[in-house]
């Protein structure tokens, strides 16, 4: 039998690349933090709950609706919100401070919702947390999302890597995120650019909200605590690389998910208390020594390789 650390940390990994990417991918295309980025996973958490509990839904049939829908509701938040706050000539600081408000208006509506369902339904979401995992398979007497949840991530990290580098559309939204104005004169509709990247960023927070609920409760209130791990592993990544987003999200699972039985068996049981602030901590040292973070740090570190050997050639060509 696996180690149970390990899968919890490989499931938990799997959604925080997800968050991670969806949450730089973002910030990339808009240039601000999406504070309610974090909401879209809470709502797939509960489409999926809702899907599976009431109606009676196959969870991994559940899995990819909630994905769906999380993915229309993030158009929804563009069209209604972020456009129109865009065309208005509102800063990206003051749409930054509206996504945080954002949070908690939606944060109320869910827990509503919540006690919706407990007042009609005999289940106790509210106390108990959104839970799904008996619900699950098994798969090689594994719990299957346990095996589901990383392969799927692979294979969507994979599939966005072909999306960006390979098809039309997305090589016209990596213009789109470098130079919108110029992007639009070249004749590429920035306006479905932005539509999909939202329903894109949506759809893969929803996915992994949904897939959790299959392996830990969640609950509506501990949102704040996720959005740090996800701004830690973006921050950590390098919040203008999508490759970085995804390192950074398997540091912080694994630093997270690990580092806390190494600490108390190194150093005491007193060290549980201060565990919190590892993403905290990650986020202040990474912003005093790799600003533009490990993606950043990569890339400056391949420009001095190529002047480096710019260099060594032409010494080599002036020596004969």
């Amino acid at each position: 039998m696996p180690n149970i650390a390990l899968l919890t940390t490989a499931m938990y990994a799997s959604a925080l690349v997800l968050l991670s990417v969806g949450f730089t991918f973002t910030h990339i295309m808009e240039k601000f933090p999406n504070f309610a980025h974090i909401s879209y996973s809470t709502i797939g958490t509960l489409i999926a709950y809702s899907l599976v509990r009431i109606v009676g839904v196959n969870p991994y049939i559940a899995i990819p609706i909630a994905a769906v829908m999380s993915g229309f509701i993030g158009m929804a938040l563009y069209l209604l919100m972020v456009r129109p706050m865009k065309q208005a000539g509102t800063s990206s600081v003051h749409i930054t401070f509206a996504m945080f408000a954002l949070t908690y208006v939606v944060d109320t509506f869910l827990l509503i919702y919540s006690f919706w369902v407990m007042l009609n339904f005999p289940l106790r979401p509210a106390s108990t947390g959104w839970l799904l995992r008996r619900f699950d398979t098994k798969i090689f007497g594994l719990p299957g999302i346990t095996v589901v949840s990383p392969i799927m991530s692979v294979i969507l990290v994979f599939a966005i890597h072909l999306f960006l580098t390979r098809n039309k559309f997305g090589i016209a939204t990596r213009a789109v995120s470098e130079d919108p104005r110029l992007a639009s004169s070249l004749g590429v509709n920035t306006f479905q650019i932005y539509l999909i990247s939202w329903f894109i960023t949506g759809a893969l927070a929803g996915l992994a909200g949904a897939s959790l609920s299959l392996w830990q409760p969640t609950y509506i209130e501990r949102t704040d605590t996720l959005m740090v791990n996800v701004l830690a592993a973006s921050i950590l990544g390098g919040l203008d690389s999508i490759y970085g987003a995804i390192i950074g999200g398997i540091i912080i699972a694994f630093t997270q998910r690990l580092m806390p039985g190494m600490l108390i068996r190194a150093v005491g049981i007193w060290i549980a208390e201060y565990i919190t602030l590892t993403p905290i901590i990650l986020i202040v040292c990474v912003q005093l020594l790799i600003p533009r973070g490990i993606a950043g740090a990569f890339s400056k570190y391949q420009t001095l390789i190529r002047k480096l050997k710019a260099g060594v050639g032409r010494l080599i060509r002036s020596s004969s």
